[in-house]
């Protein structure tokens, strides 16, 4: 049921109440929110910069703990595109989301993304 506010996802049509600031499913971002500081921003949290995250994290976090992206020298962002910076954890089968704007790192063993649930591709689109 659809109220006045609520409002679909751009990444993975999640609908989402008008209260969420980010999605529900894959903590994308509101169409027209923000960045908004408030009482529980201290000195020194940081935003991930990394496409469709945009976390606030605290300043004692040294990677984003939604996507796992590292924050940049200067503490306010991350400068990486998704994906780099974590070339480690990556392995033989591992695959990339092709739903547009998720572009997300999946497990070899997972059937569907782990982001916005979209199915595997049959064609091969894994990195190693």
């Amino acid at each position: 049921m659809n109220r006045p506010g609520d409002w679909s996802c751009r990444s993975c049509q999640h609908h989402n109440f008008q209260r969420r600031e980010s999605c529900q499913r894959c903590g994308g971002r509101k169409p027209g929110a923000e960045f908004i500081t408030g009482p529980d921003v201290r000195r020194g949290d940081w935003y991930c910069a990394v496409a469709n995250c945009g976390a606030h994290n605290f300043a004692s976090r040294s990677t984003c703990f939604t996507c796992g992206a590292t924050k940049d020298e200067r503490g306010l962002d991350s400068d990486l595109t998704r994906g780099r910076g974590r070339a480690a954890a990556w392995k033989s089968g591992d695959w990339i989301c092709t739903r547009y704007a998720c572009n997300e790192h999946n497990f070899a063993s997972r059937m569907e993304c782990f982001r916005c649930n979209a199915p595997r591709q049959t064609t091969d689109n894994s990195f190693f």
